[in-house]
């Protein structure tokens, strides 16, 4: 597995296959590189497919401030592009890496050919923050010796209603990489987050296309937390009957669509 360094941290990757141009996919909260099998699968014969390890995950450094990681986490992954990579990319990201595209499209990297927000919540207003905020406190009040359990839960919640799904096992694999309490002080550090880059002041380049991908169990019961409140001109996809991890779940018609989308803007 290749690695990055990027001020003192390492920034662990896996590249496939073969093209001019490159697919950056970028896991949400407790994932990792391998979460994106089924479109590493997809996409390989026709591009470079790029899967990293967010700091505090997988492979790469876990001394990261919590609070901050995705901002260290955009510039390590952005010099990594332009010095490693050297194509034009799309970046893919899921969940809690719509904390990291933002910060990305901030550093105005010319090779960033379009952005695609995957189930991503938009934090624009006090409500939303305050609701993830009391989550991650509540999850950090559990015992040590009731965490693993509560964490796999809050995850599998996420996968299905339905339990025993035959792609849990996979899902959870990412999180033995992980720290929980990590995970749930990065939830909270959404405050401290928006006051240095409040998401409502993400830049919207003229030029940049972006998809908004959504689950109907997931971000797009609530269009209150969608990013296409902020990139108001953004494609936007609702997945009705998808849940928080539909690229796993939903996956023939997640790489269909995301396919298309790249294909309109190459």
């Amino acid at each position: 597995m290749p690695v990055h360094s990027f001020d003192k941290y390492d920034l662990f990757y896996n590249t496939y296959g073969e093209g001019d141009s490159a697919l950056l996919f970028i896991h949400g909260l407790g994932g990792n590189s391998t979460v994106w099998k089924y479109q590493v699968e997809f996409f390989k014969d026709g591009f470079i497919v790029v899967a990293v390890d967010l700091f505090g995950h997988g492979s790469s450094s876990k001394n990261i401030d919590p609070v901050f990681a995705p901002e260290l986490d955009a510039a390590a992954i952005v010099d990594m592009m332009q010095n490693k990579i050297k194509r034009p990319y799309f970046a893919i990201g899921h969940s809690f890496a719509g904390d990291v595209l933002p910060e990305m499209i901030r550093l105005d990297d010319p090779n960033l050919k379009g952005v695609v927000f995957v189930d991503c919540a938009y934090h624009h207003d006090e409500e939303i923050i305050e609701a993830r905020v009391n989550f991650g406190k509540l999850m950090l009040e559990i015992p040590d010796e009731q965490m693993k359990a509560a964490t796999d839960k809050w995850y599998l919640d996420m996968l299905s209603a339905t339990p025993g799904h035959p792609e849990a096992d996979f899902v959870l694999s990412s999180l033995k990489d992980c720290d929980s309490r990590w995970l749930f002080r990065s939830v909270i550090g959404c405050r401290e987050r928006e006051k240095i880059h409040p998401h409502i002041r993400t830049p919207i380049p003229d030029n940049l296309p972006v998809f908004v991908i959504e689950a109907g169990y997931g971000i797009g019961r609530e269009i209150e937390k969608s990013w296409v409140n902020h990139f108001k001109n953004a494609e936007y996809y609702l997945i009705e009957r998808g849940y928080h991890f539909l690229f796993v779940t939903e996956r023939d018609k997640f790489n269909f669509i995301l396919n298309r989308f790249i294909e309109e803007n190459s």
